[in-house]
């Protein structure tokens, strides 16, 4: 396969975004073994920071399917870690928020995240995280209009 720009490329874009996005996982996973979730700490996330947030608007934050999103709230759910809200004024919506079992592992998931980032993104200069994540921002655009 090759770019444009002359660049010969082995792999696809996606498929090495791929691998990066399962070992960042498997690893964000392995730090946090000790809590009972072993997926979905960043939806928990999105949600703490969303005060109220839909699972439609979850849906979209995430990019994935209604589908999916209600999987992921039935799953963190069961484990204490969120509550359906019914909305005050359209009896059809709930919004999601944390319990306090979820504001206690917060600052964890956090210190995780970071954890994993810093590894992954060890070597690299200032300029060139920059420049990486201007680049990814770019190719998130660049599929979003597509």
């Amino acid at each position: 396969m090759k770019l444009e720009s002359n660049v010969i490329i082995n792999e696809p874009v996606e498929r090495i975004m791929g691998k990066i996005s399962k070992m960042s996982q498997d690893n964000l996973r392995n730090i946090l073994s000790h809590l009972d979730i072993d997926r979905s700490f960043y939806p928990l996330l999105l949600i703490e920071s969303g005060k109220g947030i839909t699972q439609q608007e979850l849906s979209r934050e995430l990019s994935c399917d209604k589908v999916q999103v209600v999987r992921i709230i039935d799953y963190l759910s069961s484990n204490g870690y969120v509550e359906r809200i019914p909305n005050k004024t359209d009896k059809r919506k709930y919004e999601l928020v944390i319990t306090e079992k979820a504001v206690k592992v917060i600052p964890e998931i956090k210190k995780a995240l970071h954890e994993v980032s810093l590894v992954s993104l060890k070597g690299l200069s200032e300029h060139q995280k920059n420049e990486l994540y201007s680049m990814l921002v770019t190719i998130e655009s660049n599929l979003f209009n597509l």
